[in-house]
């Protein structure tokens, strides 16, 4: 039997799904394919580029002065903009990438496509209301059916040809793009 986890975000407290991995090995469950968004992304791609959970847990407080630091020039720039003190983050999304770069480097990777393990890294573009799904697995559907409950219980399947799957992106790129959203906080 093959298992896959997903992994969701939440920030640094999605740092937890590296205890989850690392129960799973030492009960010597193995782990098939990963999929991840914003932190769990970070988790899943590191995992699955041959990263064990004391690796990705040393990675994490290595990289995290650089990519958690409340750096005020994202904040002044945003609020120049927007009017608004949290509408592109406080963190820097290009040490983000730059991270996950690094330690594909490391691995001899650099594509989404050199990673061994399946994976799948969830994106949405909400300028056009597109998914895009990032991932090293070419042989999916493009149409993923989905089950919407309807007012008398009975369900209705809806096919979504919206989902577009990249297999030839940078892995940084990826992850970091898993990372990002729009936060509209505190508006002047």
């Amino acid at each position: 039997m093959n298992i896959g986890i997903a992994l969701s975000g939440g920030g640094i407290k999605g740092a937890t799904h590296i205890g989850v991995l690392k129960a799973l090995e030492e009960n010597n469950i193995e782990i098939y394919a990963l999929a991840g968004t914003s932190m769990g992304s970070v988790i899943a791609t590191l995992y699955a580029m041959g990263y064990n959970t004391d690796e990705i847990f040393k990675l994490l407080k290595y990289f995290a002065k650089s990519i958690l630091k409340a750096d005020p020039k994202y904040l002044l720039t945003n609020f120049r903009y927007t009017k608004s003190f949290f509408g592109t983050g406080i963190i820097s999304g290009e040490a983000i990438e730059d991270a996950i770069d690094e330690c594909a480097r490391l691995k001899g990777m650099k594509y989404i496509k050199d990673i061994p393990m399946p994976i799948a890294i969830p994106t949405v573009d909400i300028k056009e209301g597109k998914e895009y799904v990032f991932t090293n697995k070419d042989d999916k559907e493009t149409t993923r059916i989905e089950q919407v409950k309807g007012k008398d219980g009975e369900y209705t399947v809806i096919e979504n040809k919206e989902v577009k799957y990249i297999t030839d992106f940078e892995i940084g790129k990826a992850v970091r793009a898993s990372c990002s959203y729009p936060r509209n906080i505190f508006t002047i």
